[in-house]
């Protein structure tokens, strides 16, 4: 399987947005971590799986730490018959190297475990439910790994038959893989798994994305892969953008501080899925390459999802920028101005900018900037310092110092004479110097200021 000053108002959305996409993400320890209750129905369930498996002593239970179901028991109808179902994930004593399951049915009143199942790692991920085929019951997709290596995660999808008959739970598929997600990409009203993989062939790492779907004859690949770039080492989640050609969002990290966004979407006409921002021929993807690794996000809550894309790279620019920790030696390193851009509906792959911004990630605040000053200005961190400096730029060459940021993360500095314009969050505050050849760019402290946002 193989983007004088217009200072715009979308950071403070973009800020807001990645902080309730953080906090949803986040679980209690009670939700996470809770047994089923142990009165009524619940103990009964407990009950009937210690009966199967043995007394508490005997196993030890196991917990999914991604996607929506976080506690080892995990109750969902997936037959149909309008009766919950309950997968428990557990290891037993004697034998903590694979994570099992153990399913149960419930009858009448009564709990009974109908199967238990050798899972695929000592690690159980995550738990999906999804009806693959539309015939009104649920196939199970569930993620296993060994505990500690992210690049042994597995994906197994189950059927399960568990009120008619001799109880079955058969496995569809087995395969390796990087991200996935449930989504209908081919807009038929059938959803497909959405799956990223990757391959090690005489020491070179080959990444592909491909669909899997349902028909009569099982769960099996939809029309040819497609190549990503290869130098992805981490996928974060899929975002899938519904619509008449519904688009997937892949954000993929490049070593420690740069990231790049693969696009994905459905060609009816080939019947394959299409990756318009990486070169076939290079396996790379230079279009929405950046650093710092900014998340893609839907910054102004319009339902259009934005790429955050480095402004201004040179053309043998490979990812490769200096860190904090490498550049220690360097006076100071450039900061490029982020571009977020939306890409077309009719057939993704051109990216048109739609707002720019400077954004500082070690301090966390956000400079917006207009597009009239995408070309008019250059900035530069001075590694010992952290402050950075905005100059005047004029067809690519450094001119006059602008105006300079500088983080203090316990609020205004004593001497009012060390800044003329100042933002402020509780304790953390952003100041500087607003200087002659700034305000005769047509900054003023004031707009500086109130362009300034923290997160």
């Amino acid at each position: 399987m193989k983007k004088r000053v217009t200072l715009i108002t979308v950071a403070a959305l973009l800020l807001l947005g990645a902080f309730l996409l953080i906090m949803t993400r986040l679980h209690s320890p009670a939700e996470v971590l809770a047994p089923p209750n142990p009165n009524g129905e619940h103990r009964q369930l407990q009950q009937a799986f210690e009966s199967a498996v043995g007394k508490s002593t005997e196993y030890k239970l196991q917990y999914p730490d991604e996607g929506e179901y976080r506690s080892a028991y995990v109750l969902y109808d997936i037959d149909g018959d309008e009766e919950q179902e309950a997968l428990v994930f557990y290891t037993k004593t004697a034998d903590e190297s694979n994570v099992r399951v153990n399913v149960l049915d419930l009858v009448g009143d009564d709990w009974h475990s109908v199967l238990d199942e050798s899972g695929y790692g000592n690690k159980i991920d995550s738990v999906v439910f999804a009806d693959l085929n539309n015939d009104g019951t649920s196939e199970v997709i569930l993620s296993w790994s060994l505990a500690g290596a992210d690049s042994s995660r597995t994906m197994t999808v189950h059927s399960a038959e568990l009120s008619k008959g001799k109880p079955s739970f058969t496995t569809l598929a087995n395969m390796p893989y990087k991200a996935m997600s449930v989504v209908d990409m081919d807009h038929d009203g059938q959803q497909e798994v959405l799956v990223l993989w990757n391959e090690t062939t005489q020491k070179v790492q080959h990444n592909y994305a491909a669909l899997m779907k349902m028909t009569a004859s099982g769960l099996h690949q939809y029309g040819d892969e497609v190549s990503l770039d290869s130098t992805a080492s981490v996928y974060d989640g899929i975002y899938l953008q519904e619509g008449n050609k519904p688009v997937a969002f892949v954000d993929a990290l490049k070593g420690d501080n740069t990231m790049f966004t693969e696009v994905l979407w459905w060609d009816d006409v080939n019947q394959t899925l299409k990756a318009p921002f990486t070169n076939n021929e290079t396996r790379t993807n230079r279009a929405t390459l950046r650093s710092p690794a900014i998340p893609s996000q839907d910054i102004d809550e319009d339902g259009i999802y934005e790429i955050p894309v480095a402004y201004g790279l040179p053309d043998n620019y490979s990812g490769n920028t200096s860190s904090r920790n490498n550049a220690s030696e360097e006076k100071e390193e450039r900061v490029y101005l982020t571009a977020w851009s939306v890409t077309g509906t009719a057939e993704p792959g051109v990216l048109q900018p739609k707002s720019y911004s400077l954004v500082d990630t070690e301090n966390r605040f956000v400079l917006r900037m207009g597009s009239g000053y995408r070309d008019r200005l250059l900035a530069y961190r001075n590694n010992k310092t952290g402050v950075i400096t905005v100059y005047g730029a004029e067809d690519g060459e450094r001119g006059e110092p602008l105006f300079s940021l500088v983080y203090s993360p316990a609020g205004k500095p004593k001497n009012a004479k060390d800044y003329t314009f100042l933002a402020l969050q509780g304790d953390r505050a952003v100041y500087g110097t607003l200087t002659s050849a700034g305000a005769a760019e047509g900054f003023t402290d004031e707009n500086i200021q109130d362009s300034l946002v923290f997160y």
